[in-house]
């Protein structure tokens, strides 16, 4: 991974410069960042990996429009902010009780929590 340092007319950037580039730029935590995708895959998708796919697709919809609503949004900053109490100490716990997956994972982000929570709300219901 390289820091990117970008100049006026280029404040920010995310994505590809191309559709058949290797090299893909994103911003995080205020930093551009560009990296290379070494050994992408391209063989068809399986079977058993639709259904992740299309509940994470759905998930980043719905996180869209909860984050638009107030009402919505402050139920889930809330939500967060227990769930980041319980996870410094055992984020394994705090995603059972908070997301319900029985995984190591700490969220660092509001963005993620809710698509990560969504997400097994979703393939429970499939």
């Amino acid at each position: 991974m390289a820091k990117v340092e970008l100049t006026t007319p280029f404040d920010e950037m995310s994505g590809k410069l191309s559709s058949n580039e290797r090299i893909v730029m994103r911003t995080r935590y205020g930093r551009t960042e560009a990296y290379a995708y070494r050994h992408p895959y391209t063989g068809p998708i399986s079977e058993n990996r639709k259904p992740v796919i299309h509940a994470f697709s759905e998930a980043v919809k719905q996180c869209k429009t909860e984050m638009s609503d107030p009402e919505r949004l402050a139920y889930w900053k809330e939500r967060y902010i227990q769930y980041n109490k319980l996870a410094k100490r055992n984020p394994a716990k705090a995603n059972l009780q908070f997301i319900g997956t029985n995984t190591d994972k700490y969220y660092l982000t509001l963005r993620g929590f809710i698509i990560a929570s969504l997400c097994v709300q979703i393939r429970a219901q499939q």
